[in-house]
């Protein structure tokens, strides 16, 4: 059998656990069902604490109970859950994960802020939302778009200037090159004399066993020559050969490591380029859809002239998804204003209709 991950609820059993005190209980309730409202939910649901739990969402609602612990509301689109959490509480809007703190105490992990200095209000009850701040960000978006495809054209034109450059052998491979040239130049200087071709025609006339000691004979002396053949070639090509060689392998390997970083540098930016790209595309219809979700900003710090820093353009395009994320998932609300649903605050529940 599974273990449901929450049970149902209503805001007023919720308050009714989790506060004493009767003029912030009254205050969280208008605010909580406002926010079911604007999240389009009949009522909150509660989690069910195991130590395996977990949940994650936007944060839509958040009261501080005490200095220590606050009361806040999670949207998972299935449902919105209410938990009592220790710790600090990010922005309204965040995406946030929640797990198991104390026994029947929550805590907020995996957070995504908002960023730009956004505050949004999910409990906001006016009838008008101001949809005006969309603009600077759908401007300041377009800017972002602009920037990325001049890097990326930037960028595309280096690497075509760079082309194709082979891979050099390394130092070692040039060294066993030439060490074995050298050796198959000893192998044909060192090849039998005719008097050793002489001496062993005349061996193999006088029987098997007199061949076989004679071309052991001569194959030794022959090795020896070939040794002492090579071993000075080798001497004489480490002495005035060798060091040219060997700086001109080092100098191709450093301009064929510095070549390789480069490319791989590029290859890493425009991978990345073309990521923003596709974000900021996705943000712009995004920003539509924000738009038509009505949100009510509180507050909004943009600064367009900091788009070019890369710190600075996440963090707008992070916060174009998130609010992208923060959109009800839902079913639009049936009743015309708040007031057509909100119960009174000693009342009991009331669920606002719905289609």
């Amino acid at each position: 059998m599974t273990t449901p991950r929450y049970r149902r609820s209503s805001v007023r059993s919720v308050l009714e656990a989790a506060v004493t005190n009767h003029v912030l209980s009254a205050s969280i309730h208008d605010a909580l069902w406002a926010v079911l409202w604007n999240r389009r939910h009949d009522d909150v649901d509660e989690p069910v604490w195991l130590p395996d739990s977990g949940y994650g969402g936007v944060l839509v609602f958040a009261r501080a109970l005490d200095d220590e612990q606050s009361l806040v509301g999670v949207d998972t689109t299935e449902s919105l859950i209410v938990f009592r959490i220790s710790g600090s509480v990010p922005a309204l809007g965040s995406r946030v994960r929640v797990l198991p703190a104390a026994r029947e105490l929550w805590r907020l992990s995996d957070v995504h802020p908002l960023g730009l200095g956004m505050v949004l209000e999910f409990d906001d009850r006016g009838s008008t939302p101001d949809t005006a701040w969309v603009a600077p960000l759908r401007e300041a978006v377009g800017g972002l778009r602009a920037i990325f495809e001049a890097r990326r054209d930037r960028l595309a034109a280096r690497r075509a200037e760079l082309g194709a450059l082979q891979e050099p052998p390394s130092i070692d491979a040039v060294w066993r090159d030439q060490i074995a040239g050298i050796g198959e130049r000893a192998q044909m200087e060192t090849e039998l004399t005719p008097q050793e071709h002489t001496a062993l025609q005349r061996a193999r006339a006088r029987g098997g066993r007199v061949a076989a000691e004679e071309e052991r004979r001569i194959n030794a002396i022959r090795q020896k020559r070939f040794a002492e053949r090579a071993n000075a070639e080798i001497a004489r090509f480490r002495e005035t050969d060798w060091p040219a060689l060997r700086d001109r392998a080092a100098a191709d390997l450093k301009r064929y490591t510095d070549y390789h970083a480069e490319i791989v540098r590029l290859e890493d930016a425009l991978s990345r380029i073309r990521a923003l790209t596709d974000r900021a595309a996705k943000a712009v219809r995004s920003l539509d859809a924000i738009e038509r979700a009505e949100f009510r900003v509180r507050t909004l710090a943009l600064d367009p002239a900091r788009l070019e820093e890369a710190a600075y353009a996440e963090e707008l395009l992070r916060t174009v998804e998130l609010l992208d994320a923060a959109i009800p998932k839902r079913g639009s609300a049936s009743a015309s204003s708040f007031s057509a649903y909100r119960a009174p605050t000693a009342g009991p529940s009331v669920i606002p209709p719905r289609f």
